[in-house]
C-alpha cells in the first residue's frame, strides 16, 4: 500500500492521527484561532500564535481599549498551581497589518495589550517545554507533547466560543495525534477553551494502532525511544476488553472516538484523564512480564474510567473551570478514590485478573492506609479540600498528618459498595449510584453533583440512611469495622500484628534521617528529621533501623547523632510495632446471601 493511500485511510478511520501536509489557512470567522509550530525541537520551545479577530465587536476589550491575554496556572486533574506562565518568553502583539501593539505584563499570568481599535490582534510567544509528565508539556528532537493548559492562553469572553488550531510539526515528523475534531491538513476545530485544554497532542513519528471497543473507534498512539516487545493483536484485544468492561459500569458511553497517548520511557509514570483521550506514561518493559502487563492495564483502566467518573460524573466545582485559581472540592475521594477502586473490578470483569488478585490488591490497600498515622488525623474530605496545599506539596511530616484521597477513597468506595450489596441482597451495587448520577446530574441537569447530592444518591440506591457512615468515616476519621462489611460478602479479613519486634519508625538516606513516623520509638525519643546518625550504643553506625535487630520492646539504646553541627546523645526506649497487616480471603463456606453478593462483587 502506498503512502498516500495509507495516509488517507488513517485520516478517515483514525481518531485524529493526521499525516503532515501543506498547511491550510485558519478561518477568520472564528473569534480566536491558534497556531502551534515546531521549528527547532532541540531547543524545547513551542512557538504559539493567537489570532484574536474583531476584539471590539466581540466585546473583549476593556473601557480603555485593552485586551487581556491570560495563561492558566493549573491543569484539571492535577490539583496544584503550577504557574505555567513561568515558561513563556518573547511575548509580542501586533495588529492585522503587523504593526506593533504596546503590551504590559500586569500580573503573573496576564498580559494587557493596547489594541488601539485594531480589527485583529496577533499574539506570538514561545513556551519552554522540557518536563516529561502528564501535567506538563515536552519537546525534544524525538517528539513533542502538548498539555493544553501549559501552552495555550485564553481571553475572557471568548472561552466558550469555537476556535481553530493549526499544528505545524517539525519537518521530519509525520504524525499528529489528538482528540480534537480534524478539519484537514492538521487543522482542528475546538468547541471551547475547556476542550482545547482537555485535548492533549502528540507530535512525532510514533506508532499508531486502532481497535473498536463498545462500538467506538479507539486509537493508541505509542511513543518510545526504545524498542517495544509486545503482541499487537493481544494488546489491542486486551484494550478492547478493558474498554468494554469499563463501559459496563455505567452501561453506556458518551464517546464517538477515543485516543490513548502512551509514552514509554524509563523513570516516568502516571496518567491524566481527558474527555475523549488520556495520556499514560509507563516503562518500555511494561509488556515484558505478567506483573508489569497487569500493572499497565490497571493504569489504563483507571484513566479510561475517568471519562465517566470526574469528566462527566463530577463534583460541582470541577467544571467549568477557573484556570487562574484553585478549584476546591471535598469530593476528590470520589473522583479519584472510586476510580482507583474500580481499577481492579474492571480488570476482573475484563478477565485480565482473577478474584484472588483482587483480594490481594485490596489487602495491600487496607494495610497501607491503616498503617499510615495520617489516616487518624486527616479525613477523606479534608484530604480532597487540601489537595492544593498538602497532597501535591508533601514534606517530611506528611506521612504523619495526611492520607491519600486515592487510597482512602478507594477503601470508602469498597465499603459503600459492600453496604449497597448487603442492603439490596446483591441486587444493586455502586454501579447503580454512578448510573443514577450519570442520568440525573450529567444527562438531565448538565452539571456536577454537590456533596449532599452524592450522599443522597448512595442512600437512594442502598435504601438506607447513611448519615452516620458519612459523618464518621468520610468527614471523620473513625475506623470502619472492616470485618463485618467484608463478611457480608463472604470474605474473611484477618488483622494481625505486622511484627513482634520493636519499631523505630524512621526513614533515612546516607545516615541522615528523612522521616520520623509519629508512632515509632524515634519520634517518642526525640529524633529529628535532618539528624545524622553517628553511633548506636557506642558502636559506629548510621543504620538506626538495623541497629535494633535482636532488641526487645522496652530496651533502651543510646543514639549519638549530629544536629546543626553539634553532637548529641539520646536514650531511645524501644516501643512495640503498632502496625497491622490486613489479609482478605474468600470464605470456604458461604451462606446463600454471601455467595450471591460475592458473585455480584467479582462479576462471576
Amino acid at each position: 500500500m502506498n503512502k498516500f493511500k495509507l495516509t488517507l485511510i488513517l485520516f478517515i478511520f483514525a481518531l485524529s492521527s493526521c499525516s503532515v501536509a501543506k498547511v491550510s489557512t485558519l478561518s477568520e470567522d472564528y473569534p480566536i484561532t491558534y497556531e502551534l509550530s515546531v521549528d527547532q525541537p532541540h531547543t524545547h520551545y513551542f512557538d504559539v500564535t493567537m489570532n484574536i479577530n474583531k476584539p471590539l465587536a466581540n466585546g473583549v476589550l476593556d473601557a480603555n481599549g485593552n485586551l487581556l491575554i491570560k495563561m492558566p496556572v493549573w491543569t484539571p486533574g492535577s490539583y496544584l498551581v503550577r504557574e505555567y506562565a513561568r515558561n513563556v518568553i518573547d511575548f509580542v502583539a501586533v495588529d492585522g497589518n503587523g504593526k506593533t501593539l504596546e503590551n504590559d505584563k500586569v500580573n503573573k499570568n496576564t498580559w494587557s495589550i493596547n489594541a488601539k481599535g485594531a480589527q485583529k490582534v496577533v499574539v506570538t510567544y514561545k513556551v519552554y517545554a522540557y518536563e516529561m509528565t502528564v501535567r506538563t508539556s515536552f519537546l525534544d528532537d524525538s517528539h513533542g507533547y502538548v498539555n493544553g493548559a501549559s501552552v495555550f492562553m485564553f481571553v475572557n469572553g471568548l472561552m466558550d466560543k469555537k476556535s481553530q488550531l493549526k499544528v505545524n510539526p517539525y519537518y521530519k515528523w509525520n504524525t499528529v495525534s489528538t482528540a480534537l475534531k480534524p478539519l484537514g491538513n492538521n487543522v482542528f476545530e475546538i468547541k471551547d477553551f475547556d476542550t482545547l485544554v482537555d485535548s492533549p497532542i502528540e507530535i512525532g513519528n510514533h506508532v499508531v494502532h486502532e481497535f473498536e471497543g463498545a462500538g467506538v473507534p479507539h486509537t493508541v498512539a505509542m511513543y518510545t525511544r526504545e524498542e517495544l516487545n509486545y503482541d499487537k493483536d493481544k494488546l489491542m484485544s486486551d484494550y478492547k476488553k478493558v474498554v468494554e468492561a469499563a463501559t459496563s459500569v455505567v452501561g453506556e458511553t458518551p464517546l464517538d472516538k477515543y485516543l490513548f497517548i502512551i509514552h514509554h520511557q524509563q523513570g516516568i509514570g502516571g496518567g491524566l484523564e481527558h474527555l475523549y483521550s488520556t495520556t499514560c506514561m509507563t516503562r518500555p518493559d511494561a509488556y515484558s512480564s505478567d506483573r508489569a502487563y497487569k500493572g499497565f492495564f490497571s493504569l489504563i483502566a483507571h484513566e479510561y474510567f475517568h471519562l465517566w467518573n470526574v469528566k462527566r460524573i463530577r463534583p460541582e466545582a470541577l467544571g467549568p473551570f477557573d484556570y487562574e485559581n484553585e478549584n476546591y472540592t471535598h469530593m476528590l475521594w470520589v473522583a479519584e478514590g472510586f476510580t482507583s477502586y474500580y481499577e481492579e473490578l474492571i480488570l476482573r470483569r475484563a478477565g485480565l485478573i482473577d478474584d484472588s488478585e483482587v483480594l490481594s490488591t485490596w489487602s495491600s490497600a487496607l494495610t497501607s492506609v491503616e498503617t499510615q498515622p495520617g489516616v487518624r488525623v486527616q479525613s477523606a474530605t479534608e484530604a480532597s479540600w487540601d489537595a492544593w496545599i498538602k497532597s501535591y506539596r508533601p514534606d517530611e511530616n506528611s506521612y504523619n498528618t495526611t492520607i491519600s484521597y486515592y487510597s482512602k477513597g478507594g477503601i470508602l468506595a469498597s465499603m459503600l459498595n459492600l453496604t449497597i450489596l448487603n442492603e439490596t441482597n446483591g441486587e444493586k451495587s455502586l454501579d447503580d449510584v454512578l448510573r443514577l448520577l450519570w442520568k440525573k446530574n450529567y444527562q438531565e441537569l448538565g452539571r456536577g453533583y454537590t456533596d449532599q447530592e452524592f450522599q443522597k444518591a448512595c442512600e437512594t440506591v442502598a435504601g438506607k440512611d447513611l448519615s452516620d457512615f458519612f459523618k464518621n468515616h468520610v468527614f471523620g476519621t473513625k475506623r470502619v469495622d472492616y470485618k463485618s462489611y467484608f463478611a457480608n460478602a463472604g470474605i474473611d479479613l484477618d488483622i494481625s500484628p505486622r511484627s513482634s519486634d520493636p519499631y523505630m519508625g524512621t526513614r533515612s538516606s546516607n545516615g541522615v534521617i528523612r522521616t520520623v513516623i509519629s508512632e515509632g520509638s524515634a519520634y517518642a525519643g526525640g529524633i529529628n528529621v535532618g539528624d545524622q546518625i553517628l553511633s548506636i550504643d557506642g558502636k559506629a553506625t548510621s543504620d538506626i533501623e538495623g541497629a535494633i535487630d535482636g532488641k526487645k520492646v522496652g530496651d533502651v539504646i543510646e543514639v549519638e547523632l549530629l544536629r546543626s553541627g553539634q553532637k548529641y546523645t539520646y536514650p531511645i526506649k524501644l516501643i512495640a510495632d503498632p502496625r497491622e497487616r490486613f489479609t482478605l480471603t474468600k470464605m470456604s463456606n458461604m451462606n446463600a446471601k454471601q455467595a450471591k453478593i460475592y458473585k455480584k462483587l467479582m462479576a462471576l
